[in-house]
């Protein structure tokens, strides 16, 4: 995905504590009224990269944009942005109104306006009555909205989310993920959130930056990072994937060997050398077990090590023997829909035939699987 119109921009961002290189020469644009993701593990840099936006720290070398006026050296005060930690940091001495119009007051607004502001920002997040509340009174879902109403007070131009539904339980934190996700739709304001969490950059972005080590490693739509990831890292990281490790064979193009089995794959992308060893990926749900295996190519044999139920699928442990790299036990992850997984041969020790379809089969030219 192109962006055609960025708003912020960042030119080789580079930042070092001491020695320590936290990010990488890094290049970014975003679009006017995009809503961006920051996704990876801890210690990746996308929270050091969001403090850099904000002025919180300053850049060890590189450029920053927004709206084609250089902030590189502007102090926080002086840029234009709303802030939302993951600990809400919301003052508990002042009640939610007064916690909303701080920022107001800071900028020397009527008392009028501010009121009338402050009424406006807590129907916008559903808050309306709890005005004169302070926040130990407050759920921890309503604390998030009052920080979100506050870091919107000021109708800043961008919007900063460091990680604002961690703290939460998993029911609020799927909640307030539709809301945040419709108000950024409704001010069409441009928005960053840093996290970890695959399934909120999933559901929420429109964008995802997946971080790792310092650097973004792929960029692009949630579909498109998920259906065709760009590195084992990824592929590992966003969703759940199998990795089987395989040789390139000299019986056609696009044919790989994994012990005795051998899968064709459809998206080759590039002409391997026969004997070039290979790590293959596929979706647990897009693994098919097969009763009419002999009609069928690209079938694998793997021993049923356990059934999991998971609510509205079962989740199928198996293991399947590679002799050819040293008989190591690959373990794979196989999702069923409840009733098709109520069968009499789903049974621990069972040698299923599964079909790993051609065209769901991924490539990577790596020898192990990732960490």
């Amino acid at each position: 995905m192109t962006v055609l119109n960025p708003f912020l921009q960042l030119y080789n961002v580079h930042k070092r504590f001491g020695r320590h290189v936290v990010l990488e020469t890094l290049v970014l644009d975003v679009d006017q009224g995009e809503f961006l993701f920051l996704l990876g593990p801890s210690g990746c840099g996308k929270t050091t990269l969001l403090r850099l936006i904000a002025g919180l720290e300053p850049l060890t070398a590189g450029q920053i944009l927004q709206a084609g006026r250089d902030v590189t050296r502007l102090p926080a005060t002086e840029r234009d942005f709303g802030i939302v930690f993951q600990s809400y940091a919301l003052f508990p001495n002042l009640t939610v109104a007064e916690n909303i119009a701080y920022g107001l007051q800071n900028r020397k607004q009527r008392r009028t306006q501010i009121a009338a502001r402050v009424q406006e920002l807590l129907q916008l997040v559903g808050l309306q009555g709890l005005d004169p509340r302070y926040p130990a009174q407050l759920s921890g879902g309503q604390q998030q909205r009052v920080a979100l109403a506050r870091a919107l007070a000021p109708a800043p131009s961008l919007l900063l989310l460091d990680e604002p539904l961690s703290a939460l339980d998993a029911r609020v934190r799927a909640s307030l993920r539709g809301e945040i996700k419709r108000l950024q739709r409704r001010l069409g304001i441009t928005t960053i959130m840093v996290t970890h969490d695959q399934e909120e950059a999933l559901t929420m972005a429109d964008r995802i930056a997946v971080m790792d080590q310092g650097r973004i490693v792929q960029l692009d739509t949630p579909l498109a990072i998920y259906q065709q990831p760009a590195t084992p890292f990824v592929a590992d990281f966003v969703g759940q994937m199998n990795f089987l490790p395989g040789v390139v064979s000299s019986e056609g193009i696009g044919v790989v060997r994994t012990g005795a089995f051998a899968l064709r794959v459809q998206n080759w992308g590039e002409d391997l050398v026969p004997g070039t060893s290979l790590m293959l990926a596929i979706r647990p749900e897009e693994i098919r077990i097969e009763r009419d295996a002999a009609t069928l190519s690209n079938i694998l044999i793997a021993e049923l090590q356990a059934v999991e139920f998971m609510g509205p699928v079962y989740r199928l442990l198996l293991r399947h023997t590679v002799p050819d790299f040293y008989n190591a036990a690959v373990s794979l992850t196989l999702t069923l829909p409840r009733q098709a997984a109520e069968q009499p041969e789903l049974r621990v020790g069972a040698a299923l035939p599964l079909h790993l379809p051609a065209d769901a089969l991924r490539v990577f030219r790596t020898g192990k699987k990732p960490a």
